[in-house]
């Protein structure tokens, strides 16, 4: 029996136990990685490391290319325009539970957003498009998108599915981004200085002077990721020298709290 036979097999398998058709290729990608991986040269053969890999000639469809023209005039010099966009590089699990952090981390890992605008001064994400061609009437696909839909309105980002079609007019999509790029969230002006204004990072336990008192409060949890928060100084602006929790996972995760020592 062919690899190929076996793993459509497996793939059977799995789908009679349950799983989703993106599980469990999830499951069959995971067993061909540590199969890759495994793999061994002959005794006292050294082989150079293998890289098959060729550049694609389709990075877009013949679709996404053809959308891809009218989006980038219909957004013009509003928002930075990205395609193809891993989950993984826009949304992060809460670190509070290690084995879930595992498992819902996988769930975004091999799954990515055809379009996404961001803000052209900070790139952060602003908006996320779907490009639906046929393919998303397949129950595997619905599934797939009715997940990926949950993942952006957890993470309080805008996810908008627009249908393909033959051609496309720039004034219409450009009025169906409209209340999205009049919206767009600006980080406020102590966020924005963060890189510059941080100089001290304090382990959870802290004895650092600040007008003379040296406090030895606990490091409380960040309410956004569940890391540690830690005690930081700002170097300038308004606050310099005063004190403030920033959390340990920054940049990732620019929460803050206020610091009352």
């Amino acid at each position: 029996m062919t690899s190929e036979n076996k793993f459509g097999l497996l793939r059977r398998m799995l789908r009679a136990l349950g799983l989703s058709q993106q599980s469990a290729d999830d499951v069959v990608n995971f067993i061909v990685d540590l199969l890759v991986g495994e793999s061994k040269s002959p005794a006292g053969v050294t082989q150079s490391p293998e890289f098959p890999y060729q550049l694609r000639d389709n990075f877009l469809s013949p679709a996404e290319l053809s959308f891809f023209e009218v989006l980038r005039n219909a957004v013009g010099n509003r928002a930075a325009l990205c395609t193809k966009v891993s989950l993984g590089d826009i949304f992060f699990v809460k670190k509070d539970d290690p084995s879930r952090f595992r498992i819902y981390t996988n769930k975004i890992d091999r799954k990515h957003v055809d379009f996404l605008l961001c803000d052209s001064a900070t790139m952060r994400p602003i908006l996320g498009i779907e490009l639906d061609d046929k393919s998303h009437q397949r129950p595997d696909r619905q599934e797939r998108d009715a997940f990926v839909d949950q993942v952006f309105k957890a993470a309080g980002l805008p996810l908008l599915h627009i249908p393909v079609k033959r051609q496309y007019a720039v004034q219409e999509l450009a009025e169906q981004l409209a209340p999205f790029l009049t919206a767009m969230p600006r980080p406020t002006p102590q966020a924005a200085k963060l890189d510059n204004d941080l100089q001290v990072v304090i382990p959870t336990k802290i004895a650092m002077p600040t007008k003379g008192v040296a406090p030895t409060k606990e490091s409380p949890i960040c309410p956004k990721c569940g890391g540690t928060m830690l005690l930081r100084t700002a170097k300038s602006g308004a606050n310099a020298g005063g004190h403030f929790w920033g959390c340990s996972n920054y940049p990732t995760c620019r929460s803050m709290l206020p610091y009352s020592g």
